[in-house]
């Protein structure tokens, strides 16, 4: 999960093997800051090594360990008489988890006398936890047995060998079964499942209704066609000095929201794909190009902000303007919609619109979903078994609901979408059938790299650098260099 305001809970804004030579660890320890939670801008070598120096941690150079091909030990159900000691680890700065975690902990040594689960709070934000959590592993010091960070990081996390595959347990758990088809495809990787997402992560494109009727548009405004987000923003700009018309995040500054909140939307709304069902990622195509046509069309008409090109976390900025109504439309997380309603919320329930992406030509609209943040068991854990427990014990139906009721998240679990408190919340309501409307990217562990190369291409053109055909072009160059030519496919 994310953050209910701080910017992502999760790591909304990193590789394979790690070395111990620098710029390997480095690359390797590319996090994001959720741009929206979850992810995390990426980071410099220099920065790293402050980081690493700060938390007091030494790069070790240790080999990766390979993935087990199952977990070790017999499924919960039959396991007797678990004992011995785990070690949870975590980042919280909002404070909503502690207690839940507190509780789970406290549930699996009630059950299980002989039993220490040790939590490891880290109040900490997520882009300081996960490179201290990577390097803890690559040394193989002080490895949690459990931790809680994005879903996003599977891929990399399992082809580095630090996390343990969990098909053995969740064949075996009878809650499994109230996991969606595609919230346990998300969390499957080369064929295994990897974690436990509890509060999933979707994204509207909010508007002010106040700032559209004061610029001549309906309350209940309904883009049928991508156009219409245009055209509403120029008519903000025309008649309304004192709002900004439109968000749309571009460049390095922008993290992950360059990726999840901008491209890769405009790419599926345009028709296109940015990879393939066989995992090749797509470096110029016919919508690569039209999305970022649009940022061209949007940049140089003046409807979005540059100073989301240059200023430090633009997203902070963007999300307050939203809900005082200096801003007019966003394509922003779901999580942040809490923000503004803890603030105001008759003011957020009278005057903030949310909706799917619109398309192209006015095909069904959607959304980009995510795994929010999830708990995993590292593959160095000696006592997996409970481990197990703990994570089965914190995923019940009522902890799952309650969570994402106090940091609103669409729940993971079906059955926690029909508990009253739950229901009773209109958001919420929405937010949880807005993944039936979802597309996701798949875990790659390439990510961050291909993230890069996406706010480079969208930097290029909101700041006039490069025409939309020769930024496709470069795109597809930087994929190349980036991940190999064999992964990158031009359409």
């Amino acid at each position: 999960m994310t953050r209910l305001w701080s910017g992502g809970m999760s790591a909304d804004y990193r590789g394979s093997e790690f070395s111990c030579t620098g710029s390997d660890v480095v690359d390797a320890c590319n996090t994001r800051t959720r741009q929206g939670g979850r992810s995390m801008s990426t980071y410099s070598r220099r920065k790293f090594l402050k980081v690493a120096a700060a938390t007091g941690l030494v790069v070790a150079c240790a080999p990766a360990a390979s993935p087990s091909a199952s977990p070790s030990g017999a499924a919960p159900s039959q396991v007797k008489g678990l004992t011995g000691t785990i070690t949870v680890s975590y980042p919280d700065e909002l404070g909503v988890k502690p207690k839940y975690v507190d509780q789970a902990a406290q549930a699996v040594q009630t059950k299980n006398s002989g039993t220490t689960v040790k939590v490891d709070l880290q109040k900490i934000s997520d882009d300081l936890y996960y490179p201290k959590l990577l390097l803890a592993l690559q040394s193989g010091a002080d490895v949690p047995d459990v931790f809680h960070f994005g879903g996003d990081s599977i891929g990399e996390l399992a082809d580095a060998g630090y996390i343990e595959p969990l098909d053995t347990y969740v064949n075996a758990w009878a809650d499994w079964s109230q996991y969606p088809a595609s919230i346990k495809q998300g969390a499957t990787y080369k064929g295994h499942v990897w974690a436990i997402p509890y509060g999933m992560d979707t994204r509207w494109l909010y508007f002010r209704r106040d700032d559209l009727q004061k610029a001549g548009l309906a309350a209940d405004w309904m883009p049928t066609k991508l156009a219409d987000v245009v055209t509403a923003a120029a008519a903000v700009k025309s008649k309304e000095a004192n709002v900004q018309p439109y968000a749309l995040y571009a460049g390095a500054a922008a993290s992950d929201g360059a990726r999840d909140h901008a491209f890769v939307p405009l790419v599926w709304a345009y028709g296109g794909d940015v990879v393939t069902s066989d995992g090749k990622w797509v470096g110029n195509s016919a919508a690569i190009r039209k999305a970022l046509t649009y940022y061209q069309t949007v940049y140089t008409q003046g409807l979005s902000p540059k100073e989301i090109l240059t200023s430090t976390k633009p997203w902070t900025a963007m999300r307050a303007k939203l809900g005082d109504g200096s801003l007019a439309l966003l394509f922003e997380g779901g999580w942040v919609y809490g923000g503004w309603a803890s603030k105001d919320q008759a003011g957020t329930q009278k005057n903030v619109g949310y909706i799917l992406h619109p398309t192209e030509n006015g095909g069904p609209s959607f959304t980009i979903g995510g795994l929010g943040t999830c708990w995993y068991i590292t593959a160095k854990s000696k006592n997996k078994d409970l481990a197990w427990e703990f994570i089965k014990t914190w995923n019940n139906k009522d902890t799952v609901a309650k969570i994402n009721i106090e940091d609103p998240h669409p729940v993971a679990r079906s059955d926690s979408a029909d508990v009253p408190e739950f229901k009773a919340q209109q958001y919420l309501v929405d937010s949880t059938k807005s993944l039936e409307k979802a597309k996701f990217l798949p875990p790659d562990p390439n990510l961050s790299k291909i993230t890069t190369a996406i706010q480079k291409a969208t930097g290029r053109v909101a700041n006039g650098d490069s025409s939309p055909d020769d930024a496709a072009k470069q795109y597809s160059a930087d994929l190349k260099q980036a991940i190999g030519a064999d992964k990158v496919i031009e359409q």
